[in-house]
């Protein structure tokens, strides 16, 4: 049983809908110009209804046949899978793409994978080097440019080589310099998008890679590579893709409320308490406003480190759980729970603090742990080796607030998942770290000119009313915005 089965199978109940036998085709190792390798798989319905069950490959390399089966339940069917190693050397990994009529399987993935052995080891550098996208001549030189998507499966070889020798040939023939947006197709978003892509134009899913252009889809290397002069042709010069337009202006919006959440965690009563707290022992230590000003830098240079490997491990498990889309669903209505209950706490904090009942208030550090930050920033304090013992408290205090500050930046995170799955996401993560810890480099400034620990600490309680009242609305706009992405 494979990872997809497995997962199915522990999800929905039972035994899975479908069934494929092999789960996988592991082709071992093949020559490169042994000619194209075959295999069949059988497909049983195990849904307990007809199922409508459609076959999409996404590499040219990899033919299904037939593309379509239609099944009554407990019914089985063939299909035959054929892959030409030809362009693809070393090792392969591709996926067919299952879609069915079955409403707890809209789609699955089907891994073919092995090792194409070559004679010649420079065959794949030389297919891989071709023109620019984009001519590097002055901006007076350069042709008019036109946005496009493409959408492939990152481990298709030739696809690769389509979008880097002939997308550009063809553009660079019709006079125009191609600005390519490229999607994963394996990643549920992406694939979404491009699903409604689809829709709005009425056509079906038939072939990978995708190129769009303006409101043309093109699909397969064959197509591309006969249409794409045609496309270009009709297209304005100075045209765009529309669907990238709209989620490139999306991407854009999404570094707001990622802001803004750095921000807000930054001040989060909670956590402001402990700074305020951390500035007051220094004080009480001896410390000069110039070690002052030292102790903060590499105070928040060991919080943003922290808060940043911990951002990235977390991302990553996101990312990883969300490849199924069952699971993905999931965590979408997860996350939108946690951010409205989340919302409703604040709400509920504000009003206890506009009441003057601070003891009752819900979001915050435990009395256990605030006593343990409270003696290890003591103890911290009045450490010989200064730098050093800043980097350790601040190492700490990042993991014990994560109790407090977590309530705003995990959920950030899978925010940021679902905005933000490519490498950009990295510097939207940069960006809300470098928010967060803003704050504390204000704060050490501030002291390092003579604001004292007790002004510090009267503007703290000024502003955790106003500070709670932005958290909730910093939350139901991320599940406004969830609810929408």
């Amino acid at each position: 049983m494979n990872l997809i089965t497995l997962i199915l199978t522990l999800v929905l109940g039972g035994e899975p809908l479908l069934v494929l036998n092999p789960s996988e085709w592991n082709m071992g190792r093949i020559e490169q110009n042994g000619g194209v390798v075959t295999t069949e798989v059988v497909v049983e319905n195990r849904s307990g209804r007809e199922a409508e069950i459609a076959f999409v490959s996404t590499c040219a390399c990899l033919w299904i046949t037939p593309a379509k089966l239609q099944l009554d339940s407990g019914e089985s069917g063939r299909i035959r899978l054929a892959f030409d190693p030809i362009d693809e050397p070393g090792s392969v990994q591709k996926d067919i793409i299952i879609r069915t009529n079955l409403e707890q399987l809209p789609k699955a993935l089907y891994l073919v994978y092995g090792e194409v052995a070559t004679e010649s080891p420079q065959t794949e550098a030389l297919a891989d080097t071709g023109t620019a996208i984009q001519p590097e001549d002055s901006l007076e030189a350069r042709p008019p440019q036109l946005s496009v998507d493409f959408y492939a499966s990152p481990g298709c070889r030739s696809c690769q080589r389509l979008l880097r020798r002939t997308i550009p040939g063809i553009a660079q023939r019709s006079g125009l310099a191609l600005q390519v947006k490229e999607h994963n197709i394996l990643d549920p978003k992406e694939y979404a998008a491009y699903q409604d892509i689809l829709r709005q134009a009425g056509q079906e899913e038939r072939a990978y890679p995708a190129l769009v252009v303006g409101g043309t889809i093109l699909q397969g290397e064959t197509a591309i590579a006969q249409q794409l002069k045609a496309v270009l042709q009709k297209e304005p010069l100075t045209g765009v893709s529309q669907p990238a337009t709209a989620r490139d202006a999306t991407a854009r919006l999404s570094l707001i409320p990622i802001l803004a959440a750095g921000l807000l965690d930054g001040v989060n009563p909670c956590a402001f308490t402990t700074l305020v707290f951390l500035i007051s022992a220094l004080a009480v230590a001896g410390r000069s406003r110039i070690q002052v000003l030292q102790i903060g830098l590499f105070f928040s240079v060991a919080v943003f480190g922290t808060y940043l490997l911990i951002g990235l491990g977390f991302f990553q498990a996101v990312r990883v759980a969300s490849a199924f889309p069952i699971v993905a669903a999931v965590i979408r209505w997860i996350l939108i729970t946690v951010l409205l209950v989340f919302a409703a706490l604040s709400l509920y904090d504000y009003f206890q603090l506009r009441s003057g009942r601070t003891d009752r208030v819900l979001l915050q550090l435990p009395q256990a742990i605030k006593r343990r930050l409270h003696r290890d920033i003591k103890s911290r304090t009045r450490a010989a080796a200064l730098m050093a013992s800043s980097l350790v408290l601040g190492f700490l205090v990042s993991l014990f607030e994560l109790a407090c500050t977590g309530q705003v930046y995990f959920p950030t995170l899978v925010y940021l998942h679902r905005v933000r799955r490519n490498a950009g996401s990295l510097s939207y993560l940069l960006a809300y770290n470098f928010a967060f810890i803003l704050p504390l480099l204000i704060v050490f400034a501030l002291s390092y000119w003579g604001i004292s620990s007790q002004k510090l600490g009267q503007w703290v309680q000024r502003s955790m009313k106003p500070v709670k009242l932005l958290l909730a609305g910093l939350f139901l706009g991320l599940a406004l915005l969830t609810a929408l992405t």
